[in-house]
């Protein structure tokens, strides 16, 4: 086993020290929010191992914003959502002395915003001790609903929390009218590019999907967490039947994540000064060695192409230049899941291949271990830190993603100190503004003439295809956002026949563009 010399380590250093997960599968009987974030906090304050209380000490609570307080979001948990002020109610549930309050905007990307914040301000002496807590207890809340129970959540503790995050909308008006907004209809978009540009067939791309997706599948299946520790295999995942329905062309269920869960993980995030100070054992120190957020071009309708992330690109090398690494040097990794075609463009951007012996994740993936809502990232680092406890001196990178392959992170964690000062207060502006300036293709709210396909999906409901969603081009290069007529043949067409850079017709019904591919 490695010697680090920890008693190097600055005392401003941000370490995590404690970490607490927690998977509630009792549906109607199952926590409400509050209860759930508090269970799993007492098990982060619990793993610290302090030799003094922790309570007395946690100054800072930050909280993952939850899917039913998502704004804007119109559902029957949103209009039931009654925790204003989620961080003071977790800290008065816990009894604890915090002064500073933090809550995330939406976005899958959250855990990592949140952790490099705290880690700056750890940094800067403006906080010493800080509990961060996420997760969802979805599953209970629909339960209820469904059988008709009441669902009286609430808490008003008072005042209002700090937001930290970007809080603009995923999509635009244009590209809402058209169907890109609910996920499960936006990643098919991503994949159906992905397969074209790497001149696959339709059925080529679900049978490699499914075997990538079967290795995510085997890791949930032994991860005593997991909302579905099952193993299915690839032929099991790709393979379209009723109880594996096509959710949105080429994604069947099993290709999609899973959203109502019950779920939870926290940490506990403290100054190496402040750790020394409370007895927290240098075997429970895990280091943040570097973490960055960046985001792809914003709108959906104006990205250079479907099949990459500059912002992927980015986010990444940032983090490998800051910790003075390779991916080579990384052990353990964990790709943000919620669609294949999540994992695929990372797995692009970072230049992995598929029979990489590391794996992709260490939970087992959102549509496998579960995905609480904008939380899930805490999971997978929480799983990390156990990793990399038992193996010192072990390397992880975890990925995040928000909305549409939109707002990313990355960090890289280790029980092995890094030198000097933490170097995290770096302006990413710039790589930003880089991003926020490349060309983007001409596009149009009012096409009309000869179109083609440059991507596509068929959104299935239990009946069968119902929608057809196109991004396509105009003879002179320009894009257009486009639905099919609901008509039947027209869907099952879509649905049997390869439509990647077929022609048609485009035009507007006065409301909605309506492509009609040329049979």
């Amino acid at each position: 086993m490695p010697e680090f010399k920890y008693s190097n380590v600055n005392d401003n250093t941000p370490i995590l020290v404690g970490n607490g997960q927690l998977t509630d599968k009792r549906g109607v009987d199952g926590y409400n929010y509050l209860e759930i974030l508090t269970e799993v906090s007492k098990k982060a304050i619990e793993d610290c191992n302090s030799s003094l209380s922790l309570k007395e000490h946690i100054d800072t609570v930050a909280v993952i914003r939850f899917v039913a307080d998502t704004p804007h979001r119109d559902s029957a948990t949103s209009n039931l959502w009654g925790y204003p002020n989620m961080p003071r109610s977790l800290s008065n549930s816990l009894n604890l002395s915090s002064t500073n309050e933090i809550y995330t905007t939406t976005g899958g990307n959250s855990p990592q915003i949140a952790l490099n914040e705290l880690a700056n301000r750890i940094k800067d002496n403006q906080i010493e001790c800080a509990l961060l807590a996420g997760g969802e207890s979805l599953d209970t809340f629909v339960s209820r609903l469904k059988e008709g129970l009441e669902v009286n959540w609430e808490d008003d503790p008072g005042g209002e929390p700090e937001l930290i995050g970007k809080s603009t909308d995923g999509t635009n008006d244009h590209e809402k009218l058209h169907g890109l907004f609910d996920p499960s209809s936006v990643y098919p978009l991503f994949a159906n590019a992905l397969r074209g540009v790497n001149n696959q067939t339709i059925d080529e791309h679900m049978q490699d999907t499914g075997k990538l997706f079967e290795s995510f599948s085997k890791i949930a299946s032994e991860n005593k967490y997991s909302w579905f520790p099952t193993h299915r295999s690839a032929n099991e995942i790709a393979t379209v039947v009723p109880e594996n329905r096509m959710i949105g062309l080429p994604y069947t269920k099993y290709m999609n994540s899973i959203m109502r869960v019950n779920q939870s993980s926290a940490m506990i995030m403290t100054s190496a000064k402040k750790a020394r100070e409370l007895g927290i054992p240098e075997s429970k120190w895990i280091f943040m060695h570097a973490g960055s957020c960046l985001n792809d071009i914003w709108h959906i309708s104006e990205r250079k192409d479907y099949h990459s992330s500059p912002a992927i690109k980015a986010c990444t090398d940032t983090v490998f230049d800051l910790a003075d690494m390779s991916l080579d040097q990384i052990n353990y990794l964990d790709l943000y899941s919620c669609f294949p075609s999540a994992v695929q463009i990372a797995m692009k951007e970072l230049c992995l291949q598929q029979d990489d012996v590391r794996g992709f994740t260490v939970t087992g993936g959102l549509p496998y271990f579960g995905g609480p809502g904008n939380a899930y990232v805490m999971n997978s680092i929480a799983t990390m830190m156990d990793k990399l406890r038992l193996n010192p001196g072990t390397f992880g990178l975890a990925t995040a993603n928000g909305w549409y392959i939109t707002k990313h992170g990355a960090g890289i964690f280790s029980s092995k100190p890094f030198e000097g000062e933490w170097n995290q207060a770096i302006d990413t502006s710039k790589l930003q503004a880089k991003i926020d300036s490349a060309d983007k293709p001409n596009f149009t709210e009012t096409p009309e003439g000869k179109a083609s396909v440059e991507t596509y999906t068929v959104v299935h409901s239990r009946e069968g295809p119902n929608k057809g969603i196109i991004i396509g081009r105009l003879e002179d290069g320009t894009r257009f956002l486009a639905n099919t007529e609901k008509d039947s043949s027209v869907l099952e067409y879509m649905s049997n026949n390869d439509m990647l850079k077929a022609s048609g017709y485009v035009s507007t019904d006065g409301k909605r563009n309506i492509f009609k591919p040329i049979q």
